[in-house]
């Protein structure tokens, strides 16, 4: 039976709940870019319009945007992690099963 094997389905199902709120993230972007039409096609003028648009789009949108790239990121480090663990867990079974054919074999 695998080492790991206990953890495994924990961390594939938190890899999968930040995938997901990558995605939240993503729909967050969206909603503000759909949000901004009408106000951008002449629904609010001025000064004060523009300075709110440039700050969307120049901050908040980006900085959401770094969210999503450091979600992403962190889950999909997480799942190498995982992966590589489970090959390790793999490789030491093997080597350990060997071992014990060999004791098998001699008594």
């Amino acid at each position: 039976m695998s080492v790991f094997t206990f953890i495994a389905d924990s961390i594939v199902e938190q890899v999968d709940q930040y995938k997901k709120q990558g995605d939240q993230c993503e729909r967050v972007i969206e909603q503000i870019r759909t949000g901004m039409n009408p106000l951008q096609a002449g629904g609010w003028k001025g000064q004060g319009a523009n300075s709110y648009f440039q700050e969307i789009l120049t901050r908040v949108i980006p900085q959401i945007a770094e969210l999503i790239a450091a979600i992403a990121g962190f889950g999909g480090n997480m799942g190498k992690a995982l992966n590589i663990m489970m090959n390790a867990d793999k490789m030491v079974s093997g080597v350990v099963n060997q071992i014990a054919d060999a004791f098998d074999s001699i008594f």
